[in-house]
C-alpha cells in the first residue's frame, strides 16, 4: 500500500466514486460544500491524497490549509480559499472503500494528514464525524462526546482514534454540515418517505432531519467535533 496523490486519473476511476458509499448520501448536498470542493485538486493539490494497493484505490484524504480556527466544516471551506497560505492544516474528509474498513486504514491516512501539516510547523485540527453517533441520534453531540470506556477513552471509535494519537477535543462545530432543500429533495437524499412535518431518524445521519411540509423546506444540520492535533515544540 502506498499514499499518491489524486490524480485526474484516480478522480475519473469508478472506485473513486464509489468511495460515497461510506458516508450517507445526504451528506453529499451541503451547497457551500458543493460550490468549492472541486477547488480542493486544482487549487490545493498538496493536501489531497489516496491510498491505493497495487491498483487498487482503498481511501481518500482531504484537507486545506486555513487561518484561524473555522466555525465548522463548511467554514472550513471558505475560509481556506480566501486565506493564504494559512497558519494551520483542517482536515475535510477521510474516506474509506467500505470494502475494506476496519482494517487500521483510516489510522493511517490520519497519521498522514498529520504529518502534512507538522512538516509545515502547524497544528492539524479536524471537524471529526463520530463514528457511531448515527446510532444515537436522538443523543445531543455534547453528552455524546463526554461518553467514555471503561478504560478512561473516548467511546466513539474515530474520536477515540484521535485521541490515541494525542489530539485534544475542543469543542462542538454546531451545523458543521447543512443540507436543505424541498421535502422531495430530502425525500431522495434519505430514502425515506415524510408524510408530515417534523423531526425524523434517517439512516446513517447523526442528527434528525427536519421536515416542514408547510413550507415544502427540509433540513440537516449535522454537528462535527473539533479535536486539535498540536505539534510537538
Amino acid at each position: 500500500m502506498k499514499i499518491v496523490p489524486v490524480t485526474e486519473e484516480i478522480r475519473g476511476s469508478a472506485a473513486f466514486s464509489e468511495l460515497r458509499r461510506a458516508w450517507p448520501e445526504i451528506v453529499f448536498h451541503d451547497a457551500i460544500s458543493n460550490a468549492h470542493w472541486g477547488r480542493l485538486y486544482g487549487e490545493r493539490p498538496d493536501f489531497q491524497f489516496a491510498l491505493v494497493d497495487g491498483g487498487e484505490l482503498l481511501a481518500e484524504g482531504n484537507s486545506i490549509p486555513v487561518s484561524g480556527m473555522p466555525a465548522s466544516w463548511r467554514d472550513a471551506l471558505c475560509n481556506g480559499f480566501e486565506s493564504e497560505p494559512g497558519d494551520r492544516l483542517c482536515a475535510l474528509a477521510i474516506l474509506i472503500d467500505p470494502d475494506h474498513q476496519r482494517r487500521g486504514l483510516s489510522r493511517l491516512m490520519l497519521e498522514h494528514m498529520r504529518g502534512l501539516a507538522f512538516d509545515r510547523g502547524w497544528d492539524l485540527v479536524a471537524p471529526v464525524r463520530p463514528s457511531l453517533k448515527h446510532r444515537y441520534p436522538l443523543t445531543p453531540i455534547e453528552r455524546y462526546v463526554e461518553w467514555r470506556r471503561d478504560d478512561g477513552l473516548l467511546f466513539d471509535p474515530w474520536l477515540r482514534a484521535h485521541e490515541r494519537l494525542g489530539a485534544e477535543l475542543v469543542g462542538i462545530a454546531e451545523a458543521s454540515l447543512v443540507a436543505e432543500g424541498t421535502v422531495a429533495e430530502l425525500e431522495q437524499w434519505s430514502g425515506l418517505a415524510f408524510p408530515e412535518s417534523g423531526s425524523y431518524v434517517v439512516d446513517g445521519a447523526l442528527v434528525p432531519v427536519e421536515i416542514d411540509r408547510e413550507r415544502d423546506h427540509g433540513s440537516y444540520r449535522e454537528p462535527n467535533v473539533w479535536m486539535r492535533h498540536t505539534r510537538a515544540t
